[in-house]
C-alpha cells in the first residue's frame, strides 16, 4: 500500500508540474488532441444534422458550453465591464454566434471535409483585418503567406468550378463561416489592447500608498480589466439569444424531440462538452504556454484529422486537388506565422540593442536600495488567449520609458522576466513579490 500511495502522490505532483510547466512534448501533444476533437465534432455533427437543423444544433451546443465558459470567466479573475465597455459584447457576440451557426450550415450543405478545411483560413482573415485597423503591419513575408494561402483556399473551394445558385452561395457562407469568426478575434484584440492601456494609465494615476502594499496583489487582480474569457462567456450569452431567435421554431415545432436516435443526442453532447469545454479549454491552457507559431499552424492538423474521421466513419471521400489546395492554405498560415514570429524577435532585439545592458540597469537599481526594485510594476509581454486556435498577444506593464529604463527585460519582486513571458512565470513572479514584502515586513 505504501509504495502503491507513493506512486500515486508522485504521478499527482508530476501531473502538477506539467500544468504549471509542461514539457514541449506535453504542450505539443496538448494541441495535436485539440485538433482532433475538433475534427471530432465536424464528423459526429454531420449525420446527426439530419434530425437537428443546424441552427438549433448551435444553440444546443452554446447551452451546454456556457455554465463551463462562465466557470472560466470566473476563475480567469479580474473585474466585470463598466461603462462604454458593455458595448464589446455585443458586436462580439454577433460575430461569434454567426461564425457558430454557420459552421453547422455549411457542414450540412457541404460535408464536414470542406468545412474544416476552411478552417485554416481563419488566420489569414484575422491578419487582413487586423492589418486594416492598424493592429499589425504586413511586411514582404506576410504578404508571401497571404497570397499562398489565398491560393489554396480558392483551390480547396474549386473555385473555378463555382457557378450561380446553390454552388456560389456555399461558397460564401463558407468564407462568411471563417471571416467571422476572425472578426470576434480582431475585436477581442482591440477590446484587450484599448482596456489594458486604459488600465495602466489609471495605475500610473492613482499608484498605491504604501499602507495598502499589504493588499496590493489582491487589489490588482480584483481590479485588473477583463480578460478574454470573460469577454468570450459575455459574447457567448448574447450569441445564443441571438441563435435561439433564429432557432425558436425549429426548436418548438420542427424536432421530433421524442424520437431523436442516440447518434443526435450523442452528437449535441460531444459538441456541448467535448468540444466547446474539453478542447476549447486545454486549447486555451496550451496557447498560454508555447511562445512562436505554433497556435496557428496546427489548425492544418483539424484538417487532416477530419478527412481520416471522415472517410473512416462516414465513407466521405476528398479529392485530390482539396487535399493540395488545404495543404497549401496551411503552408500559407505556416509563412504568415513564420513572418510574425521573426518580426516579434526582431522588435524584441532591436530594443535591447538601444537600450544597452541590462545589467547597469540592476546595479542602479541596487544603489537606490532595495525597495525600488520592488516599487515598479512588471512590464510584460503576456500572451493572451483566445477560446479557439489564435492567440491574441498584447503587452502589458507601465510606460515606454519604464521599459527603456530596465533595458527592455521585466522586474517583478527583484526577478527579470523575459520580454515574452508565460502566465506560469507570471504567477511565480508575483507570489515571490508577495513573498518579498511579507518578509521585509517582518523584519521591520
Amino acid at each position: 500500500m505504501g509504495e502503491d500511495g507513493g506512486a500515486g502522490i508522485g504521478c499527482v505532483a508530476a501531473a502538477r508540474r506539467q500544468y504549471v510547466t509542461p514539457s514541449p512534448v506535453t504542450s505539443h501533444s496538448a494541441m495535436i488532441l485539440v485538433q482532433a476533437l475538433f475534427a471530432g465534432m465536424h464528423t459526429t455533427a454531420s449525420p446527426a444534422l439530419e434530425y437537428i437543423p443546424p441552427v438549433a444544433f448551435c444553440a444546443l451546443r452554446l447551452l451546454l458550453a456556457l455554465p463551463f465558459l462562465g466557470y472560466l470567466a470566473h476563475r480567469e479573475g479580474g473585474r466585470w465591464f463598466r461603462g462604454y465597455e458593455w458595448a464589446w459584447p455585443a458586436p462580439m457576440g454577433a460575430a461569434i454566434g454567426a461564425a457558430y451557426a454557420l459552421i453547422f450550415v455549411c457542414n450540412q450543405r457541404s460535408g464536414p471535409n470542406v468545412t474544416a478545411m476552411v478552417q485554416p483560413a481563419m488566420p489569414i482573415c484575422t491578419t487582413i483585418l487586423s492589418a486594416a485597423l492598424g493592429l499589425e503591419k504586413v511586411g514582404a513575408g506576410k504578404a508571401a503567406g497571404l497570397a499562398v494561402a489565398t491560393v489554396g483556399t480558392a483551390a480547396t473551394l474549386r473555385v473555378l468550378e463555382i457557378t450561380p445558385g446553390a454552388s456560389l452561395l456555399d461558397a460564401v457562407l463558407l468564407l462568411t463561416q471563417a471571416n467571422a469568426y476572425a472578426v470576434y478575434v480582431v475585436l477581442l484584440t482591440l477590446a484587450l489592447k484599448r482596456l489594458d492601456a486604459r488600465h495602466r494609465a489609471e495605475e500610473r494615476e492613482g499608484p498605491l500608498r504604501l499602507d495598502e502594499r499589504e493588499s496590493s496583489g489582491k487589489a490588482r487582480e480584483l481590479l485588473a480589466p477583463p480578460g478574454p474569457m470573460r469577454f468570450l462567456f459575455a459574447a457567448t450569452v448574447v450569441a445564443e439569444a441571438g441563435v435561439v431567435g433564429f432557432a425558436a421554431e425549429d426548436l418548438v415545432a420542427n424536432i421530433e424531440w421524442a424520437s431523436l436516435p442516440p447518434l443526435a443526442w450523442g452528437a449535441v453532447l460531444y459538441a456541448g462538452l467535448a468540444s466547446s469545454c474539453l478542447a476549447h479549454g486545454l486549447n486555451s491552457w496550451a496557447i498560454s504556454k508555447v511562445q512562436g507559431i505554433l497556435p496557428t499552424v496546427y489548425s492544418g492538423a483539424q484538417v487532416v484529422f477530419t478527412v481520416l474521421f471522415a472517410f473512416a466513419f462516414l465513407g466521405h471521400p476528398v479529392g485530390w486537388d482539396r487535399a493540395a489546395g488545404s495543404a497549401v492554405t496551411v503552408f500559407g498560415v505556416y509563412l504568415v506565422s513564420r513572418a510574425k514570429f521573426a518580426e516579434r524577435n526582431e522588435r524584441s532585439v532591436r530594443r535591447t540593442a538601444t537600450n544597452g545592458d541590462a545589467n547597469a540597469a540592476d546595479a542602479a537599481d541596487a544603489k537606490r536600495g532595495p525597495a525600488s526594485a520592488s516599487d515598479a510594476p512588471a512590464s510584460v509581454r503576456v500572451r493572451r488567449a483566445s477560446i479557439d486556435h489564435i492567440a491574441v498577444a498584447l503587452e502589458l506593464g507601465p510606460a515606454e520609458d519604464e521599459r527603456e529604463a530596465s533595458g527592455g527585460v521585466a522586474k517583478a519582486g527583484g526577478r527579470r522576466l523575459p520580454t515574452v513571458a508565460s502566465a506560469s512565470e507570471l504567477e511565480a513572479a508575483a507570489r515571490g513579490e508577495e513573498e518579498k514584502e511579507t518578509r521585509m515586513e517582518r523584519a521591520s
